[in-house]
């Protein structure tokens, strides 16, 4: 009876080749992925209302222009003025309109400002009219 000769020893498995195949695969389709998103497809479409009539908008009401300026009910105030009204009449919701094109920073000071009055905030769009004004 003759014995087998015993196995080759085995090399360990080199995942080195492997691992950098799928780095490569990864960095590929990240360059692959960004470039194919269009400027338009990352925009925002603000929402608009055809409901609500413009002189039944609710108040007291807190209009920001482009600018960052406060208009209050129809008068221009600073912050600080805003605050101290909001601070005395305690309304139960303030309700805010902010220019379409007011840029995102402008919005979000707004309501990091407004959060020290402690007063509920909505946000109100305009509707647009269908004869195009």
């Amino acid at each position: 009876m003759a014995l087998l000769p015993p196995p080759p020893p085995r090399k360990p498995a080199d995942f080195s080749l492997a691992t950098v195949n799928i780095v490569l695969l990864l960095v590929l389709f990240f360059l692959v992925a960004g470039t194919i998103v269009e400027q338009d497809e990352t925009g925002i479409a603000l929402p608009e209302t055809t409901e609500l009539p413009l002189e039944r908008l609710p108040r007291p009401l807190l209009r920001v222009t482009a600018t960052g300026e406060w208009v209050l009910d129809g008068t221009p105030l600073d912050r600080a003025g805003v605050l101290a009204v909001l601070a005395e009449t305690r309304p139960a919701r303030l309700s805010l309109l902010v220019a379409r094109d007011t840029p995102a920073d402008v919005l979000l000071a707004t309501v990091a400002a407004l959060a020290t009055a402690e007063v509920p905030l909505a946000l109100v769009t305009l509707r647009r009219r269908e004869d195009g004004e």
